[in-house]
C-alpha cells in the first residue's frame, strides 16, 4: 500500500522564513531574490531542521510526494529513502557533495551542497538544491512567445516543442497537417532569429525564469 511506503502525514508548521519576520532590509530582499530562482533552495542544518525555503523549495514541500516538512525537519516523504537523504545531510556536513534522486515515478534530481564556514559545528549548514520538474517552464515559454510577438497557434507549437515532441507528433496532437505546423516552425525560427528548431529549444531552455512570480499560491 502507499500509505505504509510513506512516512506519516506531515505537520507542516507555519513557515518563518527571513522574508515573513522582522528581518533587516538587505535580508529580505535576498529572499526575494532567492524567490525568483528556477530551482528549490533549502537551507538545512546536518540534521535536516529547516532555516530557509526558496519558493520553488516550498511548492514542492508542498507537494508531499518528494520531501515533506516534520514538525521544524525536512524528511523524505518516502520512509525508505529518509536514510539516502539523511546520509548526504550528514556527508554534507562534513564537506562532501551528494546527488540522490527522490520520490517515485518521475523522481526529482537533489544535490546535498556543504556551506561550511567553519570549524564549529553551528557555522555547518547544507543547501539541498532540487531539480526543475520542468525543462521549459508553461509561463517562461508563454512570455518569450508574447515578448516575440508569436500568435496563439504558434505559441502552442513552441510549447509542444519544448515538450520533447517533433512537429509530426505536434500536428497529430492538435489535429492539423503536418504541413501546417512546418509553416507555423518557420514563422517561429523567423520571429525569434534562431537557425532550427534545437537551437530554438535550447534558447527557451536557458530563459531565466522571468515569469516565476506567477506562480501558484503557496500552502506553506
Amino acid at each position: 500500500m502507499l500509505e505504509d511506503a510513506c512516512l506519516a502525514r506531515p505537520v507542516v508548521a507555519p513557515y518563518t522564513g527571513p522574508e515573513r519576520r522582522s528581518a533587516p532590509p538587505t535580508a529580505r530582499w535576498l529572499a526575494r531574490m532567492l524567490d525568483e530562482m528556477d530551482h528549490g533552495m533549502l537551507l538545512l542544518a546536518p540534521d535536516g531542521t529547516l532555516h530557509h525555503a526558496n519558493q520553488p523549495a516550498r511548492l514542492e514541500l508542498a507537494r508531499h510526494d518528494t520531501l515533506q516538512l516534520f514538525g521544524s525537519r525536512v524528511q523524505a516523504a518516502r520512509r525508505e529513502q529518509q536514510g539516502s537523504l539523511l546520509g548526504a545531510l550528514a556527508d554534507a556536513g562534513h564537506g562532501r557533495r551528494r546527488l540522490l534522486m527522490l520520490g517515485q515515478g518521475a523522481m526529482l534530481p537533489v544535490a546535498a551542497v556543504p556551506l561550511n564556514e567553519g570549524s564549529r559545528e553551528s557555522d555547518v549548514m547544507v543547501l539541498l538544491l532540487l531539480g526543475k520538474r520542468q525543462n521549459c517552464a508553461g509561463l517562461t515559454v508563454d512570455f518569450y512567445a508574447h515578448t516575440h510577438g508569436l500568435t496563439v497557434a504558434e505559441a502552442r507549437v513552441l510549447q509542444a516543442l519544448c515538450g520533447g515532441l517533433r512537429p509530426k507528433e505536434v500536428a497529430r496532437q492538435f489535429d492539423v497537417a503536418v504541413s501546417t505546423v512546418r509553416t507555423q516552425i518557420s514563422s517561429i525560427r523567423h520571429k525569434t532569429q534562431t537557425a532550427s528548431i534545437r537551437d530554438l529549444v535550447e534558447r527557451v531552455s536557458t530563459l531565466p525564469p522571468i515569469a516565476s512570480r506567477m506562480r501558484s499560491a503557496l500552502v506553506c
